[in-house]
Parts: structure tokens; sequence; C-alpha cells
């Protein structure tokens, strides 16, 4: 299990414009932006070590990356992944979901993972496909929706 010391150092050498803003032994948190397709995004990604009990639920389990600007696009009329794509729906500010990035049932991230590594090159590929999805309707970034990612089907 990479420690939140590890992942902090392996943001600051591959990440160097992601700020800590938050950092215990247990749990850190970053502000930074990435650039989808034509877009620059600030973004926040929590981490948190399995048995911080601070933790907001699901950074516990594994990172979790919001868009904080500019705010993701509610488009209810879209044929596909109305009306946000790949997200886990949060409200009562569903534009500030976390972002859906793997499928956690296939154990693709661990925490023995480097979130510098992972989570922030996915968020980027994320941020391009929600981008093309915002212009064509169709999302072709791949994978599926967790439980709990559509909005009627949120677990509590």
């Amino acid at each position: 299990m990479k420690s939140v010391r590890q992942q902090i150092g392996a943001m600051a050498r591959r990440w160097p414009t992601f700020e800590v803003a938050e950092q215990s032994t247990t749990h850190a948190l970053w502000f930074g932006g990435l650039i989808g397709v034509e877009r620059s995004h600030r973004l926040s990604l929590e981490f948190a070590l399995p048995d911080h009990r601070d933790g907001k639920g699901m950074s516990a389990r594994f990172p979790v990356v919001r868009v904080l600007s500019p705010r993701l696009i509610l488009k209810p009329n879209t044929a596909e992944e109305a009306p946000l794509p790949h997200v886990y729906f949060e409200e009562p500010d569903t534009t500030l979901s976390p972002l859906c990035l793997f499928d956690p049932s296939k154990s693709e991230w661990s925490h023995d993972d480097l979130v510098a590594h992972t989570t922030v090159p996915w968020a980027a590929d994320w941020l391009a496909c929600y981008e093309g999805w915002l212009a064509t309707g169709r999302w072709h970034g791949g994978g599926r929706h967790g439980r709990g990612a559509h909005k009627d089907t949120m677990e509590e």
C-alpha cells in the first residue's frame, strides 16, 4: 500500500502544478489544472488510506476527482449518457459529482497504485471524452458505469 507521503512525492514529481491543500498521515487533497481537448479545467483530487475514518466515504475506497471549473454541463436530452456521463452523482450540486474513472469491480485501481500514474492521467482522458460528449452527444471513452453512477441507482 502506498503511503500518503509516497502519493504526495509522486504527484510533486509528475504533476507539479497540482498543489497539496490538505495533508495528514492518512489523507491528502490536491487542487490543480488539466487540459482536455479545448479547455483548461481546475480539479480537486482526494486520496485517503482505507482505514481513514475521517474520509468522506468514497475517498477511502479510491481517489475522488471532481471538476471544479468550469462547471460540468448537464445535458438531460442527450441521446447517450444523459444528463452527465461517467460520474457518481452527488446532491445537491451534481455538477461537482466525482468522476467515474475506472471500473472498481475489475480491480483497475488499488491502494498499491500511485494516483500520479493512474488517477490523474485517467482524469485527463475523461476530460477529453467529456468535451467530445459535449460536442457530439456521444461518449467515446468506453467503460461502464459502476453501481451508483446513475442518479436513479445512487447508493447513500
